[in-house]
């Protein structure tokens, strides 16, 4: 079980450095259009791959953020309860949003699926199938479903919690 854990773990952590990898990729290609039109040329396609990488870097580090408890939690209900109501609002709200992940996951493959079978191809300057673009939604999207519901298995089955995800009133700064 360990050996699983650490290859989650990593799972989750490289879909984090490919979030941050889009992220360098969206200053290197929002440097590389300033010092063209600085040079009077434009490089074709840009805007099309800045918003696909955007897109790629906020699916992509969507698992690793919330599995190291980083993503923003409403926490008004759950800190207020204690003992088994706590635990039950937590496990309820986890269930939710595995749910709500796994519909997002298979909707994004849908949307992939659709993509390639029709040949859509983008409306930019470039004609690139959009099913590649589309495929870092599906990727992050199955990425966060696994995340979010090794957290309620984790919380089910009283394993460690992941590093950061303590939210107890407590560790808030006054």
């Amino acid at each position: 079980m360990a050996s699983l854990r650490k290859w989650l773990d990593r799972l989750y952590t490289a879909g984090g450095v490919v979030g941050a990898l889009f992220i360098v990729l969206i200053a290197v290609l929002i440097v590389a259009q300033v010092v063209g039109r600085e040079l009077g040329f434009q490089i074709p396609g840009t805007d099309d791959f800045t918003a696909w990488s955007v897109a790629a870097s906020l699916f992509f580090a969507m698992a690793y953020t919330f599995r190291k408890g980083t993503h923003i939690q409403v926490t008004l209900i759950i800190e207020r309860l204690k003992g088994r109501a706590a635990r039950a609002t937590a496990l309820i709200s986890l269930s939710i949003a595995t749910v709500v992940m796994g519909f997002l996951a298979l909707s994004a493959a849908n949307l992939v699926y659709d993509s390639y079978r029709f040949d859509d191809v983008a409306q930019g300057l470039l004609r690139v199938p959009m099913w590649i673009p589309h495929t870092a939604l599906l990727l992050g999207a199955v990425l966060m479903f696994l995340a979010v519901l090794d957290t309620l298995l984790t919380n089910i089955f009283g394993g460690p919690e992941p590093a950061g995800a303590d939210t107890s009133p407590d560790d808030t700064p006054a």
